[in-house]
C-alpha cells in the first residue's frame, strides 16, 4: 500500500445519470418538488433549488487520485486499505457493451403500510423516499428512488456497483464486503441553514407525505443518459463541471479527468 497518500476532494470524478437535459416526466417531477419546497412555509426564500440541468443520480463516485502507474481509487484506498488502479479501458467497454441496459427506477407513490420486500438502510421506502441531509451549514434536500422491476424492488443498482469493483473502482458506501447500497439519490438544491430536528420531521414528513399519494414516476436509465464528470464542486455546477457522454468517452479522456 502507498503511503501518505493525500487524494483531493475536489476536483475529482463521478459517473452520473440524468445530468442536463432530462425527459418530460423527470422534468415535471423535478420541477413539482422543487416548488412545493419553494413555498413551504418554514423555509420560505431559504431554499434555492438547482438548475435542472444540475440534478442528477450518481451511480457511483469514481474519485482517484492519477500517479505515474495508474490512478488510484480513493475508495478501495480508504475503505479497505488497498492501492487499486482503475482499470479504465475495462471499465469503459464494461459500461457501453455489457451493462443490460435500461436499468428501470422508480419514485414516489410509496405505501407506508405496503411491504415492499426491501428496506434502505433498516428503513421502510416511504420514510426513505425523501431525505434532508445536513451539510456545512445548509441542509440538502434529497429525492430517492430504487431500480424496479416485475412490480417489485430488484437490486440492479447494488448489483451494478458491485460490479465496478473488477475494474477497481469501489463505491463510497460498500465500506464492508456485505453492504448493499441500492438507493438512487436526486438532490434538488439547498438550504441555506441548518434545520433544527423538529424542522426535519416536520418537512420530511410532509413531503413523504406528497410524496406517497403522488403516482409511481417510472423513468429508466439508458447508455445514452449516463456521463463522466470532473467536478469542482459537489453540486455540479454547470460552469464548473466537465461532462463527457459514457457512450463517447475515449480511455486517454477519462484519464484525463482526473487530478494530478
Amino acid at each position: 500500500m502507498a503511503t501518505n497518500l493525500v487524494i483531493p476532494n475536489i476536483p475529482n470524478v463521478s459517473l452520473i445519470a440524468f445530468y442536463g437535459d432530462k425527459s418530460s416526466q423527470l422534468t415535471a417531477f423535478i420541477n413539482k418538488i422543487q416548488a412545493y419546497l419553494v413555498n413551504h412555509e418554514l423555509i420560505r426564500d431559504q431554499f434555492i433549488p438547482y438548475q435542472l440541468e444540475q440534478v442528477h443520480g450518481t451511480i457511483i463516485g469514481c474519485e482517484g487520485f492519477k500517479t505515474e502507474s495508474g490512478a488510484i481509487n480513493q475508495w478501495f484506498y480508504e475503505h479497505r486499505q488497498e492501492t487499486r488502479y482503475i482499470n479504465f479501458p475495462g471499465l469503459i467497454n464494461h459500461l457501453q457493451h455489457q451493462v443490460n441496459f435500461p436499468l428501470s427506477l422508480r419514485f414516489a407513490g410509496y405505501d407506508r403500510n405496503t411491504n415492499y420486500n426491501f428496506l434502505s438502510r433498516s428503513q421502510h421506502l416511504y420514510f426513505r423516499s425523501f431525505q434532508l441531509q445536513p451539510a456545512d451549514n445548509q441542509t440538502i434536500p434529497v429525492l430517492i428512488g430504487w431500480p424496479w422491476q416485475n412490480y417489485s424492488v430488484s437490486s440492479a443498482m447494488d448489483n451494478l456497483r458491485h460490479d465496478l469493483q473488477q475494474f477497481n473502482l469501489l463505491h463510497k458506501y460498500h465500506v464492508t464486503l456485505d453492504a448493499i447500497d441500492n438507493d438512487f439519490y436526486l438532490r434538488l438544491g439547498t438550504i441555506d441553514r441548518q434545520l433544527t430536528l423538529e424542522e426535519n420531521e416536520e418537512i420530511a414528513t410532509d413531503i413523504r407525505n406528497f410524496l406517497e399519494a403522488q403516482a409511481a414516476l417510472s423513468i429508466s436509465i439508458h447508455l445514452n443518459d449516463l456521463a463522466f464528470v470532473q467536478y469542482q464542486d459537489l453540486s455540479l455546477a454547470s460552469a464548473t463541471t466537465k461532462v463527457i457522454p459514457v457512450a463517447e468517452i475515449t480511455v486517454s479522456q477519462l484519464e484525463q479527468l482526473y487530478p494530478d
